[in-house]
Parts: C-alpha cells; sequence; structure tokens
C-alpha cells in the first residue's frame, strides 16, 4: 500500500471534521506514519496501547465507563477538538455511578434490615400473645369396675423460664373407693397422659406423661398436693405441679386444646 503525506490533501480536509475511535488510528499509524486528527500533521507515538500526540502532548486512550464498556478518551486538552469524552471524566462518572449504586444499595439493604425487624418484633408480638394463654383439658377416665376419675389439666407458658407449667387435678368419682383412689398413687404403672392438639385435632409436640406414683413422680421433681373433704382422711382429689422445657415454641403457639388419657407402664 502506497502511502502519501496527507499535507497535500489539508485544503480538501478542512471542511471534514474527522474522529477515529483508537483501532483506526492504529490502523493509520502501522500503515501510513503517525497521523494527528487534531491537526491533520504527523506526530504520534503509539506506547503500551495509548498513543501519544507530539505536538499537543495528549494521550488518546481508552477507559471503562458505568457500563462496562471500553470507551475511547483522551487525557489532555484536546477532548472538544477530537470529539471524545476525557478519561478523567470517564472515571469519575464512573466511580460517582458506582458510589450512587453502592449507597443505593446501603438504603435498600437497611430497610430490608428493618422490615425484618419489623416482622420479627410483630411475629414474636403475636407469639408471645398466644403463649400468654393458658391451655386446658379436662376427660373422665373409666375403670373396668365402673369407677373412674376426672383429670383436669391446665398448662401455661413461663416465658422467663421457658418451661412449661402444669398443672393437673385428678378427682374421685363418686362411684370410686377411697381405698381405691388411694391405690392410683401407690401403685405402679399408671400415668397421666397431656396430648397437644391443634383446632383441628391434629397432634403437636411430643405428649407428656406424668406418673399417678407420688415416689416415681417425685423423682421427677412432679409436686402433689391432696384436697381432702370434710375430714382431712376423706381425699377428694389429688393436685400435681410439674415443670417441664418447651423446645419448639412455634409449634406450642399452634396449640388450642390438651387430651388427656390414663395409660400403663
Amino acid at each position: 500500500m502506497k502511502c502519501y503525506p496527507l499535507s497535500k490533501s489539508k485544503k480538501n480536509m478542512k471542511k471534514i471534521k474527522i474522529s477515529f475511535p483508537i483501532f483506526a488510528l492504529s490502523l493509520l499509524v502501522s500503515s501510513c506514519g503517525n497521523w494527528n486528527i487534531k491537526t491533520g500533521s504527523t506526530g504520534f507515538e503509539s506506547s503500551d496501547g495509548n498513543y501519544f500526540d507530539n505536538q499537543s502532548r495528549d494521550i488518546i486512550s481508552q477507559e471503562y465507563n458505568e457500563y462496562n464498556v471500553l470507551q475511547d478518551c483522551t487525557i489532555g486538552k484536546s477532548s472538544i477538538q477530537r470529539k471524545l469524552p476525557s478519561c478523567n471524566d470517564i472515571r469519575n462518572k464512573k466511580n460517582s455511578f458506582l458510589l450512587n449504586q453502592e449507597q443505593k444499595q446501603k438504603i435498600l439493604l437497611k430497610e430490608d434490615q428493618i422490615e425484618k425487624k419489623k416482622e420479627a418484633k410483630s411475629k414474636k408480638k403475636k407469639i408471645s400473645k398466644i403463649l400468654d394463654n393458658q391451655i386446658s383439658g379436662k376427660n373422665f377416665l373409666k375403670f373396668k369396675d365402673g369407677s373412674g376419675i376426672f383429670v383436669k389439666s391446665t398448662i401455661k407458658y413461663n416465658a422467663s423460664s421457658s418451661n412449661l407449667i402444669i398443672n393437673a387435678q385428678v378427682e374421685r368419682d363418686k362411684n370410686t373407693s377411697l381405698d381405691s383412689f388411694k391405690q392410683l398413687f401407690t401403685g405402679d404403672g399408671r400415668y397421666i397422659q397431656i396430648s397437644f392438639l391443634d383446632t383441628d385435632g391434629f397432634e403437636l409436640l411430643e405428649p407428656m406423661n406424668f406418673p399417678l406414683n407420688i415416689v416415681e413422680g417425685q423423682n421427677q421433681n412432679i409436686i402433689y398436693r391432696k384436697k381432702s373433704g370434710n375430714t382431712a382422711e376423706n381425699v377428694i382429689a389429688i393436685r400435681m405441679l410439674a415443670r417441664r422445657p418447651l423446645t419448639n415454641i412455634l409449634e406450642y403457639s399452634k396449640v388450642k386444646k390438651l387430651q388427656i388419657s390414663l395409660g400403663k407402664s
């Protein structure tokens, strides 16, 4: 390819405004010598992918803009004449954009954290209100000989200790003799089982067993108190008090009623 000095056609180039990207400029440098976009004269030097204008001492380079697109730019005072942005302007605009994006991200993150805290607080308040309620249940348990007992139980959650406080009362039926009733609390194997049900009767948590045998129950830290009638010997009921740890508060918050049954090991 034969190259002619661009100065010969300088008059014809005056009316034409030319702005070459770097890849086009590199073709001119390699094929026809260094051509100056600003003056139309020779005087470019290439180094490390940048082009240096020997006359104006400007540098034509490239920078990634805020959209991560590689863009031609100048370092110097000839940006307007070359119709190229300043490399500093691209960097500043990119940094400003990234800073703005970072600030927006921080604001969104903060708003998300505030919303999560509100939701957690609201959920905790609802659960706390549910846990403050007492859950109760009762049942009449009949034996083969026709005698029986009434069992009433109430459970409440203690937030300070994360324990369930269980109150149960076993009442003697009129058809149950005093000796038979006492035998329940001195014999072995009988226990009261309390199950936890939701509104649909679906069982939640693990059932809790409370031995009727006083010695066995005391070994499990269960407190027994008798309720007498007109005389101390006339025992009409035994009250039981126990505390058990609660491991699943969320599941317990769905419990609506208790189911009481009598078991034997």
